[in-house]
């Protein structure tokens, strides 16, 4: 199972990150949220690592014209979006952009998204609130790569890796304080994801 360290904010953080094992790393630039950063800074920090760290943009891009730019200028491997349509995820996928979807854990909306998207992102409640949900209630089946999000900490991850998703996706559950990784947890979360 793969792990995946959100709402990065400092190259320091993202070196620790990938130096203890990550998967990928998240970098958010979604205005207003607490962790978001400016373009011009998560592409800092993407051009500063090792090139085998897989980097994910998460954004909520108003079209497809402003999801590819985005995506072009962070820098980033991945595009992960709560927003465009299915028709935008296939074009995209067409530009040879590797996408993720956001969904909540209902299976319309999974379903809707499963063939457009490389993965379906399940996240509960208000992004980067740090609210946990019963991840039991997650359509896992619907996708061929199901990422669970929201809430995720060391003492609840096994909720939901008993699920079998494709990787676990944290960010306030392995900080010390909002924005800064702390690297016990970090260590910890990444350690029993992978037992």
């Amino acid at each position: 199972m793969k792990v995946k360290i959100c709402g990065i904010t400092s190259l320091e953080d993202a070196k620790m990150c990938c130096e203890l094992g990550a998967d990928m790393i998240g970098f958010v630039h979604v205005p207003g949220r607490e962790r978001s950063m400016t373009v011009d800074k998560i592409f800092e920090i993407c051009s500063s690592l090792d090139p085998t760290m897989t980097n994910v943009l998460v954004c909520a891009p108003q079209d497809l014209s402003e999801a590819l730019h985005l995506f072009v200028e962070s820098g980033a491997d991945i595009l992960q979006t709560y927003s465009l349509e299915p028709s935008d995820l296939i074009e995209l996928r067409d530009k040879r952009v590797e996408v993720f979807r956001v969904v909540p854990p209902d299976r319309s909306e999974a379903t809707r998204f499963s063939k457009a998207a490389d993965a379906i992102v399940f996240e509960n409640g208000r992004p980067g609130t740090g609210s946990s949900y019963d991840y039991t209630t997650i359509p896992i089946d619907c996708c061929a790569k199901a990422i669970v999000a929201g809430g995720l900490t060391i003492e609840n991850l096994h909720l939901a890796k008993v699920l079998g998703p494709y990787a676990l996706d944290v960010s306030s559950g392995v900080e010390s304080s909002p924005g800064r990784k702390d690297p016990e947890l970090v260590a910890e979360f990444i350690r029993r994801c992978h037992e």
